[in-house]
């Protein structure tokens, strides 16, 4: 597992985390045009946020999957909890998280991987959020943030670049610089 900390924001990545699959029917789903591909392996991840802002500490815990292909679209699906009373769990970083990704939080989920699924540079291939975790100060914003870092996060998996850069920026900063994800893009 790899942590990162500031007094005002920490990020947490890991592999794989199951008590946070989202096993529910529903989904957003969709396809996107993308660049062909020519190596790659299947990269899969689990990434938990924190920002404090005053007294309120936000979290947001998005996890998932990206598989290469061949042609030149990429398949993306965005999974739904739709358990009543979901069991805590601890999270990655301090806390327990309910696992979930409800209603609000799963289109701001798709919101923050809009930009790069429309910009038809990513890599053909199969994305899939798959894990998510949430509590009472979890914010859209904040899962919109986690899941354009999460696809940097796989894309850097599958192409063998590193994604402490782009942890370390958000940490730092409170943003991705255009100057990283463009790497991460273009591996």
């Amino acid at each position: 597992m790899f942590v990162v900390r500031t007094s005002g924001r920490s990020a947490a990545v890991d592999d794989d985390r199951r008590e946070f699959s989202l096993l529910g029917k529903r989904q957003l789903s969709g396809l996107a045009l993308a660049r062909p591909v020519t190596t790659g392996v299947r990269s899969r991840a689990v990434l938990e946020l924190q920002q404090n802002q005053g007294r309120a500490r936000f979290r947001a815990l998005v996890g998932g999957e990206f598989v290469p292909g061949e042609g030149d679209r990429l398949s993306w699906r965005v999974r739904h909890w739709e358990t009543v009373r979901p069991t805590p769990q601890q999270g990655l970083l301090r806390g327990a998280l309910l696992p979930g990704l409800p209603e609000g939080l799963d289109h701001a989920a798709e919101a923050g991987l809009h930009a790069d699924l429309s910009s038809g540079a990513l890599p053909a291939g199969r994305l899939v959020i798959d894990r998510a975790g949430y509590d009472q100060e979890s914010s859209p914003v904040l899962f919109a943030t986690a899941a354009e870092l999460l696809l940097h996060i796989l894309l850097a998996g599958a192409f063998g670049s590193p994604a402490e850069p782009v942890i370390r920026s958000w940490v730092a900063a409170g943003r991705i610089p255009v100057a990283l994800t463009r790497v991460d893009i273009e591996a």
